[in-house]
């Protein structure tokens, strides 16, 4: 299966990429194609008008979009800012059309350097998944304390959260095999 990670900050500094890599890491392990779309190398303006109707569309939307559409199942990764996701996701998902991740499985991972681990920002990406017409998965990944459960190249540091993201990542790899299997099956 191809699982597209949105690695949604493009802040200095951030923590959050730090989760995106450590799920990659340990998808991958679980023998599944997986491959992190950084939205802070993607760089992209503040959305004037959708892909499919811009007449110079900014650099790189195009490859992005592609990769979109050729993933089976995505996992976002954000961390809370004011309540909610960041603004580069929610960017990035409006310059696609919402049949780019229509009916498919998308996972959302919140990640904050405190207690609550963003689980604002994750209710409101479950939102978000709904309004493109996607799958969510009930399981949310609030990832609270992210310096002390990921280092910097995203090695899981805590072995208690280890329970977290496998029940998570079960039951996201569940969710997202079942649908593709369907969806094979249609085919057929």
């Amino acid at each position: 299966m191809n699982i597209a990670i949105i690695s949604a900050s493009t802040r200095i500094n951030r923590q959050s990429h730090r989760v995106a890599l450590g799920l990659a890491q340990y998808i991958s392990g679980l023998n599944h194609q997986v491959e992190i779309l950084d939205l802070a190398a993607y760089h992209f303006p503040i959305m004037e008008e959708v892909l499919h109707r811009h007449p110079n569309p900014p650099a790189g939307l195009a490859e992005f979009a592609l990769k979109i559409k050729n993933a089976d199942a995505f996992l976002w990764v954000s961390p809370e800012y004011n309540g909610t996701y960041t603004a580069a996701l929610k960017n990035a998902v409006d310059y696609l059309k919402e049949n780019e991740f229509s009916k498919k499985v998308i996972g959302v991972v919140s990640v904050t350097t405190g207690a609550m681990g963003g689980i604002r920002a994750a209710l409101a990406m479950q939102q978000l998944v709904l309004g493109v017409g996607g799958y969510p998965i009930p399981r949310m990944l609030p990832v609270g304390h992210v310096t002390a459960r990921f280092d910097e190249e995203g090695k899981l540091t805590d072995p208690l959260f280890e329970t977290s993201v496998r029940g998570f990542t079960e039951a996201f790899l569940w969710l997202s095999e079942a649908v593709v299997e369907k969806k094979t099956a249609a085919i057929v």
